[in-house]
């Protein structure tokens, strides 16, 4: 049976037992920063699980996008790890429970997709009784098909009931696939799970009925929850035979690509196998991350996305395919996934280019990566070499080329053994496991969802949440709700002097959100006075952050609060024109530009957007010119509070990545822009007064970055430009519109004097490079130098060396050139002789002795030494160095 198939009889078996069938949630979870991606389906209802949301419907069923990434190394190499995986689920929030819910997915996988009854087996929590009495009474299941596990094995979170966290937690009850049916079922004694060789995990149903409290109590919850989830890659597995999840039509499509582009067959080695099974597993990840706004990075969830391409790409090289090769499989991935998610269809080309360009550098840095094992290998003592113990430092430096350059571990311990040196497992091993714990708390789908916060503490206390005027008022009258001391904690009075957070009852300060920052201004009770710093939100609770300036705060004070004008229109006029900005970038540069970030202040404004390719000075000013005539022409915007379904009709671009109610605010200016926005802006564009482009960069692979500012701040930049350029038409005495022309014809002079500085320091080269060649010892079979020059560069330096070897190979040489109490030292030798003489090494300890550092490869190495008085003994100690080398 198709997974697509499969996929749509889950969510219609559901839709009729009375469920709402809901949209995956983006891969990028929305308002949670405890988590870097959607890792499970109930994250997008984690405040039902927590008893602190609504949803008009009790009872949900979704196919949601997942990611996870703590077992990274398994992929390809197991029958069934994945980084993205689709988990299809059911929910119940205070409506069935255990009896339905056990019944259901029963029903589902023997009536639905006719998996043989007698194939499937079950595990519960050993103290539920209640689970395991349903599966015995209600399904049939004889008690040999009915395993009892621990915590660790069937709650959730895993052993909450010993180690925490505090909150909703439940048993779970798994139901797997019996690859052996027939076959004698495990002993018992000492199981502490299913053996994953023989059975297949297919469901897990999680009956989140307790609350746990501190000390490990369990007090029953008010309202018990169900959560479901399925994996459709291991269903899909086990519907058709297959003896892993690649081998299903989910993957199929990928490896026959790979096939076609390498030439090389699936099955015929298992090396490639893996190869290919990786590939095919991390292009869907990369490419639905990228789709759903998490793009290629250095940090965060970013550089999570970066590692998993890259893994993929190395594999792809390895293969023997080029660059390029994985943007190409955004295709397959549209073609297999797009139908279920069509906004992965509408991103497909923006993650193309995204891949593409990173492919591209990548291949850049692999190629880094060999250089610098080459360099390791070379700086190697001999001492180390052959010493059948592992080589300290070893392990750590795998582990380095693996997580930064992608480079495999295998291949480092296997250079490394041809030259004699055994790697450090131990410490390697130490590396990854401590670098698979950043990953598990990275990426954790269970306890962080719990996390405790400021928030929570709010409301259990039943304080009422804010109610934002802002939109229509920068001052009014409020009651202090709560105050948040600087631990998190409330408390009941601030004195002058400290900071805190301020929860009112309604406020016109705007939190930060949609890339705005929080407004700023000043809060006056009758006992005293703070000044807001800056205001977020979190859950519904405005917290302004203040410093007490007189007297004191208290809980229950009525207070005056006022934004900060001129900062809050600065910051209007600056957001306004970042809508302009985004529509001008997609009618110059086409419609796969995508905001991917932005910041909006009241100095200036940063937008960050998807392009591949550096603007021109043409496209900047095209931009800018598109921006300007939208303000001159004094456009209306307009916001409004509509249908979130209407806005898209009516065309107003929603940022991916984002999740929006069922209701939404859209802002218009004129016909030239249209955005969900919740943000303050301009009453028309002509309050906006100037837009200029200050800066245009890659900030990554695929992502650009624009600042600008507007208003009096653009006015003000075009002022200083015009008295700068009138400054220097001043020096160079000439009108101001011939300066270009002077500074052209001084730019030509500077080149033709750079061309003959060039021939006269090689002419000079030339003839220390004749005193060097005089001074040469002669040793039989080679030749070496210890030299003294003056006033060369440390690039002529290296030049002379280079030359040097050429005319002597075989040859070893320092050469020393004092400057003002410092001394350049560098080393040169040649190929031939680095077994026996290493220029780093050399390098390193004479630059040492000089008071300095240095080092490099092991045919050319330099340094610096601060302590000219020592260059005799560093001289003395060079020579007697290449002479024990020879």
């Amino acid at each position: 049976m198709p997974a697509a198939e499969i996929r749509e009889r889950f969510l219609s078996f559901f839709e009729k037992r009375g469920h709402a069938r809901y949209p995956s949630d983006s891969l990028v979870p929305t308002d949670d920063p405890t988590l870097l991606f959607t890792g499970a389906g109930m994250n997008q209802f984690k405040d039902m699980f927590l008893g602190r949301g609504a949803l008009p419907d009790k009872r949900i069923t979704t196919s949601q996008k997942c990611l996870r990434v703590p077992d990274l190394e398994n992929v390809g190499r197991t029958p069934r790890h994945h980084t993205f995986f689709e988990m299809l689920g059911n929910f119940s929030f205070g409506d069935y429970f255990k009896t339905e819910c056990i019944r259901w997915e029963w029903e589902f996988f023997t009536e639905e997709l006719g998996i043989d009854p007698a194939a499937l087996v079950v595990t519960v929590y050993r103290d539920d009784d209640e689970a395991a009495a349903i599966w015995r009474d209600e399904i049939g299941l004889d008690e040999s098909r009915i395993f009892r596990f621990g915590e660790k094995e069937n709650f959730w979170p895993a052993e909450a009931p010993s180690k925490g966290p505090n909150g909703p937690c439940g048993p779970c009850s798994e139901i797997y696939f019996d690859n052996a049916p027939g076959e004698p079922y495990p002993n018992r004694e000492g199981l502490t799970e299913l053996p994953d060789d023989r059975f297949t995990e297919i469901g897990n149903c999680v009956f989140t009925q307790f609350d746990r409290r501190d000390g490990g109590e369990l007090a029953p919850l008010p309202q018990k929850n169900i959560d479901v989830g399925l994996g459709l890659e291991r269903i899909t597995a086990v519907l058709a035979g297959a003896p892993n999840n690649f081998e299903t039509d989910l993957f199929r499509p990928f490896l026959e690509h790979l096939e076609a582009k390498s030439g090389k067959c699936y099955g015929a080695d298992s090396a490639d196998d893996i190869r290919m099974r990786r590939i095919s597993d991390h292009v869907r990840a990369v490419t639905f991350c990228i789709c759903d706004g998490a793009l290629p990075s250095n940090e965060g969830r970013g550089y999570v996305v970066r590692k998993i391409l890259r893994r993929a790409a190395r594999d792809g090289f390895d293969l023997g395919l080029k660059p390029g090769f994985l943007a190409d499989m955004v295709d397959v991935v549209a073609a297999t996934m797009g139908e279920a998610y069509p906004e992965m269809r509408a991103h497909a080309a923006q993650a193309r280019s995204l891949i593409r360009s990173e492919e591209e550098s990548f291949g850049t840095v692999y190629r880094q990566g060999v250089q610098r094992l080459n360099a390791y290998l070379d700086g190697l003592p001999a001492a180390s070499r052959h010493g059948g113990e592992p080589l300290a430092g070893s392990g750590e430096f795998a582990f380095q080329l693996h997580d930064t350059f992608g480079f495999p571990a295998d291949i480092t311990r296997a250079a490394l053994a041809d030259v004699g040196v055994v790697l450090d497992e131990s410490e390697f091993e130490a590396a990854m496991s401590a670098q698979r714990d950043r990953a598990r708390a990275a990426a954790a789908t269970s306890d962080a969802v719990f996390a405790t916060n400021a928030a929570m503490s709010l409301r259990d206390k039943r304080v009422a949440t804010t109610t934002f005027t802002g939109y229509e008022t920068l001052g009014g009258e409020a009651k202090v709700l709560a105050l948040v001391g600087a631990d998190d904690e409330l408390v009941e009075r601030v004195e002058a002097g400290a900071i805190c957070r301020i929860v009112v009852d309604s406020t016109p300060f705007y939190a930060q959100g949609g890339g705005q920052v929080g407004d700023r201004g000043a809060c006056v009770a009758p006992s005293g006075s703070a000044a807001v710093d800056s205001t977020a939100s979190l859950d519904g609770y405005y917290l302004h952050t203040a410093t007490v300036e007189s007297g004191h705060l208290s809980v229950g004070d009525k207070v005056s609060l006022a934004v900060d004008e001129a900062a809050r229109r600065a910051t209007e006029r600056n957001h306004t024109a970042t809508h302009l900005l985004h529509a001008a970038l997609k009618q110059v540069l086409g419609g796969h530009v995508s905001q991917a970030g932005s910041e909006v202040s009241p100095d200036r404004l940063r937008f960050d957007y998807t392009h591949g390719e550096r603007l021109t000075d043409e496209q900047l000013e095209e931009i800018e010119d598109r921006v300007n005539a939208v303000i001159m022409t004094a456009e209306p915007v307009v916001a409004r509070v509509q249908a979130l379904e209407n806005a898209r009709r009516d065309g107003f671009v929603a940022m991916f990545g984002e999740k929006y109610g069922a209701e939404v605010r859209t802002l218009s200016v004129g016909e030239f822009s249209k955005e969900l926005c919740g943000g303050t802006h301009v009453r028309n564009s002509g309050n906006i007064g100037a837009f200029r482009i200050v800066a245009d960069q890659a900030i990554s692979a695929g992502t650009r970055r624009i600042e600008a500012i507007t208003g009096q701040r653009a006015l003000a930049a075009a002022r200083l430009e015009r008295h700068q350029l009138a400054g220097i038409a001043n020096l160079l005495k000439v009108p101001v519109d011939e300066v270009g022309a002077r500074v052209g014809a001084l730019v030509d002079e500077s080149k033709k004097l750079r061309k003959e500085l060039a021939k006269a320091t090689a002419a000079d080269v030339g003839k220390v490079l004749d005193d060097l060649l005089a001074a040469a010892v002669d040793h039989g079979s080679w030749r070496s130098v210890v030299f003294e020059a003056k006033g060369l560069q440390m690039n002529e330096l290296q030049d002379l060396l280079a030359r040097a070897k050429q005319k002597l190979d075989p040859f070893a040489g320092v050469v020393f050139v004092p400057n003002d109490g410092e001394v350049l030292v560098a080393a040169g030798v040649t190929k031939d002789l680095t077994e026996r003489v290493n220029a780093g090494n050399v390098v390193k300890e004479i630059a040492g002795l000089l008071g300095g550092g240095g080092g490099g490869r092991a045919e050319m190495a330099q340094g610096k030494g601060r302590d000219a008085s020592k260059l005799a003994a560093a001289r003395e100690r060079a020579a007697a160095m290449l002479a024990e080398g020879g």
